[in-house]
Order: structure tokens, then C-alpha cells, then sequence
């Protein structure tokens, strides 16, 4: 998919969630979990006041996402009574024994939660897993029986009130539950990549790189500044007219490319508006 993503012959399929969700993570899947997957899902963090990371939430409770050997991905697993995540994650044999750990993923990509109040998804979820697990069709999460509980929540744009919204039913109902949503972003992906490039072999890095390339082309990459190869920024705004910038005097030397134009007087017979004249 990738590939054809990049080439132009997706045919904009890879704007669905769905899409999104198995190409991404499919992809990560045939590298080492600690290459990616790992720093990935644990960068996401919670909307408290100490923006609590997944990482240090399972730190705090002795559980190093790292001692796990084996990861297995399980997609739209269904549960009849409460729906179809999109994502588990089960981390098995732990180096020090520990108990299994079991991750759900729900992934968003330009829309939001399928349900809200009393039919959040969100909360659905988290119920199923905790409350109902054997009634999933996948044989891994039917009959798992380790740790559980914690979802990430996976965006493209910030997720405050969705989270906030599903944290309060599952408080309400649950006394003994705090925070246990966690928000990530598609774009952390991308910094993570970047991140643990040293770190990665020949192998690696050709599907790590094709990813980021992915992640570009779907705008799934914070903005980073821009570049002026060979070119120090002195240099460029020391030029006699610089396209933007202006320091606020009024003198010739400090005008804009722009101030240096003609005025021209453009006509219009009617106001034309996006995707049509008024009167459509």
C-alpha cells in the first residue's frame, strides 16, 4: 500500500481510517517492537495535569514494555456486545516473568468518537476488555489473562474533550479507576522514526525511511520550519529586499519583496465563493 500510496495509484484510499490503521501498523510490525512500536505507543499521555506518559504510568507500576519478547497484533477483533477496536496489542513473555499486558488501540483519522454519552465508544471498549473479554471472536483476547485496562486513544489533531468526556462515564461507573485513556498522534510516529534512526540496521532503516515517506505524503508530520541549505538565516534577511521579513523601519533597505510591487486594481462583477457562487 505504500508504495502505491507514494506512486499516486491509491486512488485516495489511504485517507479511511481503516486503511490508515493496517498500513502503518502492519508495517511496524516487521520491525523490532523497541524500534518503533514501542516508543511509539509510549509517548502517548494522559490529559492530566502532569501529562502523565504511558511510559511512566507503567513504569510506576513495574511494567517494562521492553522485557516483552513477543508482540501479537490483532485487528477488528469483534465483541458482540460492545463492537470492533481497531487494534490489540498483547505483549507476552515477560524476561522477569511478569503477567501479559494487553493494550487497545483505537485509531482516529479525520473524525471523531462513534458514540458518545452513553454509547461512547471509548467506553465501550474499555468495558469489553474488562468486563467482557471472553465474547471477543479472536481466541488471543477471548482467553486472555493477564493485565488490561488501558487505552490509547490515536489521533490526528488534539483530543482533550473526547477523552475528558469518556474519562468522567468510566470514573462515574467505576470508583476505583482515575485516568486510563491515553491520547497519541499520528505525527509522533514520524519523531519517533526520526528518533531511532541511529539505531536501526540496513534492514530497517529502507522500511523505516518508506514509512516516514508514507507519513509525508498523508500530512502526518508536524511542521519543522524551513530549510535554507547553505544559508544562514543573517545572510538571507541581509538580501536588499527579503520576501517576508521586515524589522519595522520604514527605510527603503528594510522593505519587503512585496512593498517593491506595482499596485494593481483587480475588478470582480460578482463575489465568487469556495465551491461556487452564492447564488449555488
Amino acid at each position: 500500500m505504500i508504495q502505491a500510496v507514494l506512486e499516486g495509484k491509491s486512488l485516495g484510499y489511504e485517507y479511511t481510517e481503516d486503511i490508515l490503521t493496517s498500513t502503518v501498523f502492519c508495517t511496524v510490525k516487521y520491525l523490532r517492537p523497541e524500534m518503533i512500536l514501542i516508543p511509539f505507543i509510549e509517548s502517548s499521555f494522559l490529559y492530566n495535569e502532569e501529562r502523565t506518559t504511558l511510559w511512566e504510568k507503567l513504569n510506576s507500576e513495574g511494567i517494562e514494555l521492553r522485557c516483552y519478547r513477543e508482540v501479537e497484533y490483532i485487528f477488528w477483533t469483534w465483541n458482540e456486545n460492545y463492537g470492533e477496536p481497531d487494534l490489540i496489542l498483547i505483549f507476552r513473555d515477560h524476561a522477569h516473568g511478569f503477567d501479559d499486558l494487553l493494550l487497545l488501540v483505537e485509531a482516529k483519522f479525520k473524525s471523531g468518537k462513534s458514540g458518545t454519552e452513553e454509547n461512547d465508544q471509548l467506553v465501550r471498549y474499555f468495558e469489553a476488555i474488562n468486563n467482557d473479554i471472553e465474547n471477543f471472536t479472536d481466541a488471543s483476547v477471548s482467553c486472555f489473562k493477564g493485565r488490561k485496562g488501558y487505552i490509547i486513544y490515536l489521533t490526528e489533531a488534539e483530543a482533550y474533550s473526547d477523552i475528558l468526556a469518556t474519562t468522567k462515564i468510566i470514573q462515574s461507573r467505576y470508583n476505583e479507576i482515575k485516568e486510563n485513556v491515553f491520547h497519541l498522534r499520528w505525527h509522533q510516529l514520524y519523531k519517533t522514526i526520526e528518533k531511532m534512526d541511529p539505531f536501526y540496521s540496513s534492514f530497517e532503516k529502507i522500511i523505516a525511511y518508506d514509512l516516514m515517506k508514507y507519513m509525508e505524503k498523508l500530512g502526518l508530520r508536524d511542521f519543522s520550519g524551513v530549510s535554507l541549505p547553505g544559508k544562514s538565516l543573517d545572510s538571507v534577511f541581509s538580501l536588499p529586499y527579503p520576501i517576508f521579513y521586515n524589522d519595522g523601519n520604514n527605510t527603503t533597505e528594510n522593505k519587503t519583496y512585496f512593498d517593491q510591487l506595482n499596485d494593481s486594481n483587480i475588478f470582480k462583477e460578482k463575489n465568487i465563493f469556495y465551491r461556487g457562487n452564492q447564488h449555488e
